[in-house]
């Protein structure tokens, strides 16, 4: 049998700034259905706002949820410059 030895290692979570963030937006608006229209993928928000400002235009609805997403790569907390931590998060707990 082999035995091994594992040694944890800090890492803290970086946005990849080498990939462009990627806004959307979706249509919940409806009585008994949500409307379901995308705005498709953008490379900025002011396109997705413009979209949303459009089909409120064309069809009244007011409701949507917008998402932004951006790739993230993990740093060991070794790699970081000197006196720089990891940001320290403490999550709500319900």
């Amino acid at each position: 049998m082999t035995r091994s030895v594992f040694r944890f290692q800090p890492y803290t979570t970086q946005q990849d700034l080498t990939v462009e963030p990627e806004y959307s937006a979706e249509c919940v608006a409806g009585d008994d259905d949500s409307c379901g229209a995308r705005s498709g993928t953008q490379h900025d928000s002011g396109s997705v706002d413009d979209w949303m400002r459009a089909h409120m235009k064309s069809t009244g609805h007011r409701y949507f949820r917008r998402s932004f997403e951006v790739f993230a790569e993990l740093i060991p907390a070794t790699a970081l410059p000197a006196g720089l931590e990891p940001a320290r998060v403490e999550r709500v707990r319900m």
